[in-house]
């Protein structure tokens, strides 16, 4: 049999370039070739737009092992910075608003403030007031399924020595990925996101401007704010304001309503003035079934008070382990303890070692990579998670958050509507 290798999509190509960049540059010290390194990288990603782009964004937020400048420069794809020419931005908006698409708007830059994987961001004014207007690139959609269907046969391949089922993990990322350029269900969750946190004053959710809102536009009342990379220079203070804010929404959002924004990259985010922060991007969002996030809560708390037999029973009925007579529950349980330290301990100082000491117990040391299941709905738990985990890092984080948790843990579940159903959940 003659195996023969596929061209690589744009996702292959972008994660082979960042494994390859990240084996490189530690090798040595960083300099000018590291920061001509990151140039490259970040350029390659931000105009593959798509899939890439957005393999790109978690590289930037997440510890992975890069320097400080090459992480610096990935940074930028949290913003972008290559949208679509002049004419294409016109053409796309004639499409989703029509030939007279200017007369909606008091004023309308063409020039984007800002380029995501997706879409890109117009600042405009529209009933006195200002607003932001998301286009979303033509075509997205269908560069998103080519970049899918590459993965799935390498997906089969990799299943074969794990209980990880493969195929299953890419059909979960392809319908939310699908989802994602559906802007008319994106608006409806920044409804409901907004309802369910109105009681939240360090937390802003924009306002839908539905006239101009269609399947391929989003528009949002305007939010003013900082980015990330700004936000991690602030004082001790508000960076504590700020990991506590986020902690709060994410786990409230998981614990609380069984429904998470799931892409926590530091473009989804705005800080100030103040303590503030808004959350501009509910594109991924993930619902769950409340059992689901029972077994959750339950596991938390058999951490929480080291029972082992609880903690077995609840990871079975995550579904973490098909197959438990072949488990080694003593390291999935200090793994697990692992990632939810912060949360359990009176206070906490976020550290890359923390972070890394977590990846590794995913390595080949683990005595239950072959054994252990990862149920597609999981892993936007887990992306939420190490996510939050990764942004506290980066703020230099050291606070208490056992409150936060004690608070969730007391609220009964309930899920979130939207439209006055319920958000779409996994089972």
């Amino acid at each position: 049999m003659v195996l023969v290798a596929p061209r690589p999509s744009r996702f292959g190509v972008a994660w082979t370039a960042a494994r390859l960049a990240s084996r490189r540059v530690l090798r040595r010290k960083e300099g000018a070739r590291d920061r001509e390194l990151g140039e490259q990288l970040t350029g390659q990603l931000d105009q593959m737009k798509g899939l890439a782009m957005k393999l790109g964004q978690i590289v930037s937020y997440m510890d992975v092992p890069l320097p400080d400048s090459v992480q610096q420069q990935l940074a930028r794809l949290q913003t972008g910075e290559h949208g679509l020419s002049p004419s294409q931005t016109r053409a796309a908006l004639e499409d989703a608003l029509g030939p007279d698409f200017e007369q909606h708007f008091e004023a309308f830059d063409m020039q984007p403030i800002a380029a995501a994987s997706i879409g890109q961001v117009h600042r405009a004014r529209f009933g006195g007031q200002a607003i932001a207007l998301k286009l979303q690139y033509p075509g997205v959609a269908d560069s998103f399924r080519k970049d899918l269907g590459a993965m799935r046969p390498i997906a089969s391949l990799a299943s074969l020595a794990s209980a990880v089922d493969g195929p299953a993990i890419v059909q979960e990322l392809g319908a939310r990925l699908a989802e994602e350029c559906d802007y008319l269900r994106e608006a409806a969750f920044v409804r409901a996101f907004g309802r369910a946190f109105a009681d939240e004053p360090q937390m802003n959710i924009p306002q839908v401007i539905a006239p101009l809102t269609t399947a391929t536009t989003l528009a949002t009342t305007w939010a003013a704010g900082e980015g990330f990379e700004d936000a991690c220079q602030a004082p001790v203070e508000l960076r504590t304001a700020y990991a506590r804010t986020l902690v709060r929404f994410g786990y409230r959002s998981l614990l609380e309503s069984c429904t998470v924004q799931a892409d926590p990259h530091p473009g989804n985010f705005l800080f100030g003035p103040g303590p503030r922060v808004t959350f501009v991007d509910f594109g991924c969002v993930r619902g769950f079934d409340p059992e689901l996030i029972g077994s959750l809560r339950a596991m938390i708390e058999a951490i929480d008070h080291g029972d082992r037999p609880a903690f077995r029973d609840s990871v079975m009925a995550v579904g973490m382990t098909p197959k438990p007579e072949r488990i080694d529950f003593d390291h999935l349980f200090a793994m697990m303890e692992h990632l939810h330290r912060p949360l359990l301990q009176p206070r906490f100082r976020f550290s890359p070692d923390f972070v890394r000491q977590g990846l590794a117990y995913n390595g080949p040391t683990n005595p239950n990579v072959r054994h252990l299941s990862i149920p597609p709905p999981y892993i936007w738990i887990a992306r939420l998670q190490w996510g939050l985990w990764s942004l506290l890092t980066r703020l230099r984080a050291d606070l208490p958050l056992r409150d936060i948790l004690d608070e969730v843990m007391r609220t009964p579940i309930a899920s979130m509507p939207r439209h006055g159903q319920h958000a779409p959940r996994a089972h």
